[in-house]
């Protein structure tokens, strides 16, 4: 088993796509179970920091930290994390009524009756379905539609729901 890294907000990480690219990633709120990003573009290999457009945004969620723990993820560096990052709340139900939990998954309030019906529960994606969506995204893969609630249209979306 891999050593845990104690990841901060702003780590950028580099995954492999092929011999020649690699896809990049942002820890937006660190922890085993973490928020990230997936940006759209496959860079080289090598790419400086400085050459990272850390706002092109393609996947964003919460996902587990063991590719990184394993070094199939590798943190390359660190960089602010971007303003417009969605933080969407979602819904948890307790005893018979819907509640509306803020983005780290702590109930705030009862559900109104649009967000009962429209919001996600609370979840989690493996890092693999992140790897898996962005080289969809590339012609590498197979989009599966479990994949359209880590785009960033879609959290988007789910973040303005919210009445809070």
């Amino acid at each position: 088993m891999g050593k845990r890294l104690r990841l901060k907000a702003g780590d950028i990480f580099a995954f492999d796509v092929d011999q020649d690219r690699c896809g990049l990633g942002q820890v937006i709120e660190p922890g085993a179970v973490f928020l990230t990003t997936i940006l759209k573009k496959a860079y080289p290999r090598d790419v400086a920091l400085s050459e990272v457009d850390h706002s092109d945004i393609l996947l964003t969620g919460w996902t587990m930290d063991g590719r990184i723990r394993h070094d199939f993820w590798r943190v390359i560096g660190n960089l602010p994390v971007p303003g417009n990052i969605p933080r969407p709340c979602s819904k948890v139900r307790i005893g018979s009524e819907f509640w509306v939990q803020d983005y780290r998954a702590k109930p705030i309030r009862k559900a109104s009756r649009l967000e009962a019906e429209q919001l996600d529960l609370h979840s989690s994606m493996s890092p693999m379905s992140f790897e898996t969506a962005f080289r969809a995204h590339h012609g590498l893969a197979e989009w599966n539609k479990a994949y359209d609630k880590i785009t960033l249209g879609y959290r988007l979306s789910q973040a303005g729901l919210c009445e809070a």
